[in-house]
This record gives structure tokens, C-alpha cells and sequence, in this order.
């Protein structure tokens, strides 16, 4: 009534043995896996029955136990590669070191020689453009003294003209225009005038009348006119050394 369930199902006890064993070399393999992480493991395969297979009865002795296969070796990690060190620069020369040399002094003074030659063309510019700019305010004060003179000449001959006009109406108030004398008949005579208004003798004419008759009353008209009027100052009269008149009689 109490035998055992194995015994009972005809299973022989070395059956379960085996099975133990390979539940056990099961889990070996499991922590052999875990602990071999980056290494190839040989896949293990592993059958779970239910029930073992029947014994054969010609023999007495169980199976004995496969052996398990242990894990196959991981390949070899290939050696990290050395880094390459670079070649050390090769020493100069003597000849190489005076060369260099050489051309740095030559490259200094290339830079001396612009910086003075910019030094130069800087100053040339400078001097340039002050000339220019004295030209230039010489020519605005030779313009401006121009128009000053100009301004001084158109006043002196406008002053000139009325002293002028002055006289000739002194002398037209003095002549006594003989009767029959047509209007428009022109003298034009030359007189010396002294600073003091005074006529030098004798009366130049230039151009008659044609009248003898009013040549001659002009002339009494001048000598009677004297002094002439002129002006103040001493370098206004001196214009009037020479003096052109126009006269023409006018009704």
C-alpha cells in the first residue's frame, strides 16, 4: 500500500539520479553564462521529460551519466594598438639657422624701408596740401583785393566824372554863346589844370566846332571859370593835371 510512487510507476531510481544531475549541470551552465559576459559560449541544449524512458531489462546497471561539456574558450582580444608617436622635427643647420637669419633681418629692413618710404609720401601730402591751401587763400585775398581795387577805381572815376561835370557846367554858366550857334555843336579842348584850379595857358583845342565864333566864347569861358572846381584831396586833383573836356551847347 506504501511502496513508493516510482516504484509504483516501474521507474528505476538511477533515472531520477540522472535527471538531478543534468537539472543540476543546468544550472552551472546558467551561472557559468553569467559570469563568462562578454565571452562566446557554446550553446547547451537540455531535454525535460515527464517521464524517463523505460530501462531496458537485459541489463542491471543504470546508464551512467554523459559527462557535461564546459563552455568553449573565448577568442583572443586583439592587443590594443600603440599609439604612433611623431617623428621629432630633424635640428637645424648652422647654415640653415644663418639663412633664416638672414632673411629676417632682410624682411625687418624691407619693413624699415616702407615704413620710412610711407613716412615720406605722408609728408609730401602734407606739404602738398598746406601749399594748395595757401595758394588757395592767396588767390581769394588777390581776388578780394581785386574787387577792392576795382570797388576803389569805379569809385574814384565816378567821383572823377561828377568833379567833372562840375566844371564843365561852371564853364557853360561863363561862355556867352554867340546868337545863331546851332544846338549840339561840340568843342573838345585839353586843359592844364594847377592843384589850385588854375588853367595854364594857352588852351589846346582837339577837336573845333567848327564854329570859330563858339570856339572863342568857350574859351573866355574857361579863363572866367577859374578857379576850376576840384576836388579835396590831393590825389583826386592830381587826375585832374591832364584834363579832356567835352563841351557841346545845348539851348
Amino acid at each position: 500500500m506504501n511502496r513508493p510512487l516510482s516504484a509504483a510507476r516501474g521507474v528505476s531510481p538511477w533515472a531520477w539520479v540522472l535527471a538531478v544531475t543534468v537539472h543540476v549541470l543546468f544550472v552551472m551552465v546558467l551561472v557559468f553564462g553569467v559570469a563568462w559576459q562578454h565571452q562566446v559560449v557554446a550553446p547547451v541544449e537540455a531535454e525535460l521529460w515527464s517521464e524517463l524512458p523505460p530501462v531496458p531489462a537485459t541489463t542491471n546497471k543504470p546508464p551512467m551519466p554523459q559527462p557535461a561539456q564546459s563552455p568553449a574558450p573565448a577568442p583572443p582580444q586583439p592587443a590594443p594598438a600603440k599609439p604612433v608617436q611623431p617623428a621629432p622635427p630633424p635640428t637645424p643647420s648652422a647654415a640653415d639657422i644663418a639663412l633664416k637669419k638672414k632673411q629676417e633681418k632682410e624682411l625687418e629692413a624691407k619693413k624699415q624701408t616702407q615704413k620710412r618710404e610711407r613716412a615720406v609720401a605722408d609728408e609730401i601730402r602734407q606739404q602738398r596740401a598746406e601749399a594748395l591751401k595757401e595758394q588757395q587763400q592767396e588767390e581769394a585775398q588777390r581776388k578780394k583785393a581785386a574787387q577792392l581795387a576795382k570797388a576803389a577805381q569805379d569809385a574814384k572815376a565816378a567821383l572823377i566824372d561828377r568833379y567833372k561835370l562840375a566844371i564843365i557846367n561852371k564853364i557853360r554858366g561863363n561862355t556867352e554863346v554867340p546868337e545863331g550857334v546851332p544846338s549840339g555843336t561840340t568843342l573838345e579842348v585839353d586843359l592844364t589844370v594847377l592843384p589850385t584850379g588854375e588853367v595854364m595857358m594857352p588852351v589846346r583845342i582837339v577837336k573845333s566846332s567848327g564854329n570859330v565864333l563858339y570856339d572863342q566864347a568857350v574859351v573866355r569861358g574857361i579863363m572866367l571859370s577859374q578857379p576850376l572846381p576840384l576836388p579835396a584831396e590831393p590825389e583826386l586833383r592830381r587826375e585832374f593835371r591832364m584834363t579832356h573836356l567835352q563841351l557841346k551847347h545845348e539851348k
